[in-house]
């Protein structure tokens, strides 16, 4: 049993630690294409920039389990990686220095570093904190945490896009600062990764075992691996169009760096705040049922987009976007901490994050390859782009809802009881 001052202490650094990864990916995960098309991108560039860091991702998260093994300790594995990502973002931001051309090819390279050490980082980050959060409060205590590091990203976004705009007519400087700045911050972060404490009882760690995915298919249980269909294909249509908001919003909408946060932020703002209601629901009403929801209302956000450019309405579709994402996102993690045992959370979870970098690798690439070969619709092929997209979304829904089923008993709720519990924050 870990003693209750070092749970406190690391549970209060992991608050801090998300407050740091926050600011940094307020600063950098924006403003990564904006960066990009400055050094003279293209929009299959684009699609590259996207699709690279998924696809090596993918075939390093094979790997973590037995990295976590190799250096005995999860917490090894965590700072090392958050270490390295730190680096990157100080080599993408000594890009500006660079001939255009070799530019963009050192950038692109420091994404994939970049997204390849967070995501190594994931799932002993996730192993740890399922030590020292008990089953029945992880809902509401990840929430809570999302809503603090959902303001820390926005305002972080908020200030980097004043830079960008204050340093336009003095050439990617704004670029070099913003980035810089992220590192930094990664670098807190890493700090106060290393004041959370690791149990020496080793009833965490990985025994070894490679995960196998056909023999752990169990649909009648709800077993994680019957929703791996559901989300790879989820994903795959998604990242159709996911990658290219950016490059519609600043090519085809003309937004400044101001409204252009707004669209690129805003979503990911609601999706924090509201994580914690979400991780509520979950806890009441069941993960699968809030899995459900956002499988039913993730494929009208594509379509919402075509219906107008007003970015007043943008922004709208927008804040329900990161609503109905938040839905998933906390879904999901809860769906993994009641369905997997705690000495196989890091197998699956980098299993989970292999298969999803697949797919959001195969979906950023097709929709590069699409965008610049679809027919116009209402002016722009992206608005064809992104019908396809929700219609493929539509798709995903069948698999989640014939297979996957609760794995603990919950209470009974239909939509009605849902949608009630999300909007009147006096229902307990």
């Amino acid at each position: 049993m870990i003693g209750k001052n070092k749970v406190k202490k690391s549970v209060a650094a992991s608050i801090k630690d998300g407050v740091a990864w926050a600011l940094m990916s307020g600063f950098a995960d924006p403003y990564a294409v904006p960066f990009a098309m400055a050094l003279g991108a293209t929009t299959m560039n684009i699609g590259v920039l996207r699709a690279a860091p998924s696809l090596v991702s993918s075939f390093f998260q094979m790997f973590t389990e037995k990295l976590v093994c190799a250096m005995g300790r999860c917490k090894r594995v965590l700072l090392l990686s958050v270490f390295l990502q730190a680096l990157s973002l100080f080599a993408a931001a000594l890009a500006v220095f660079l001939p255009l051309k070799a530019a963009l090819a050192v950038f692109i390279a420091t994404v994939v570093v970049y997204t390849v050490a967070g995501n190594i980082s994931g799932p002993p980050w996730a192993v740890l904190m399922g030590e020292y959060i008990p089953a029945s409060k992880r809902g509401n205590f990840f929430g809570f945490r999302s809503q603090v590091v959902g303001i820390a990203f926005f305002a972080a976004s908020f200030l980097a896009s004043k830079i960008l705009g204050f340093s336009q007519g003095f050439g990617l400087w704004g670029f070099f600062t913003v980035f810089t700045a992220a590192g930094v911050f990664r670098l807190v972060s890493f700090y106060y990764l290393t004041r959370m404490y690791e149990p020496r009882t080793g009833f965490h760690m990985p025994r070894g075992a490679e995960v196998d995915f056909l023999a752990a298919l169990d649909f009648r249980r709800g077993r994680v691996p019957a929703l791996f269909f559901s989300v790879l294909m989820l994903l795959f249509s998604t990242y159709l169009a996911a990658p290219y908001f950016s490059v519609y919003s600043l090519k085809e909408l003309k937004c400044d760096y101001f409204r252009y946060m707004v669209l690129m932020s805003i979503g990911p703002l609601m999706t924090y705040l509201l994580m914690k209601r979400w991780g509520q629901a979950a806890d009441r009403y069941g993960s699968v049922k809030v899995l459900k929801a956002a499988f039913l209302l993730i494929p009208t956000v594509p379509l919402l987009w075509t219906f107008s450019r007003n970015f007043y309405y943008l922004s709208a579709v927008e804040m329900f976007s990161g609503v109905v994402w938040g839905a998933y996102i906390m879904g999901m993690s809860n769906f993994m901490y009641e369905t997997i045992p705690p000495h196989s959370r890091a197998g699956y979870n980098a299993f989970f994050c292999f298969t999803n970098g697949i797919a959001q690798f195969a979906g950023a690439l097709l929709g590069g390859w699409l965008y610049g070969r679809l027919p116009a619709i209402a002016g722009s092929a992206f608005v064809f782009l992104l019908i396809i997209s929700a219609f493929l979304r539509g798709l995903a829904v069948i698999p989640i809802f014939m297979l996957v089923r609760e794995v603990r008993p919950v209470k009974a709720a239909g939509p009605a009881e849902l949608l009630l519990f999300m909007t009147n924050p006096l229902v307990r």
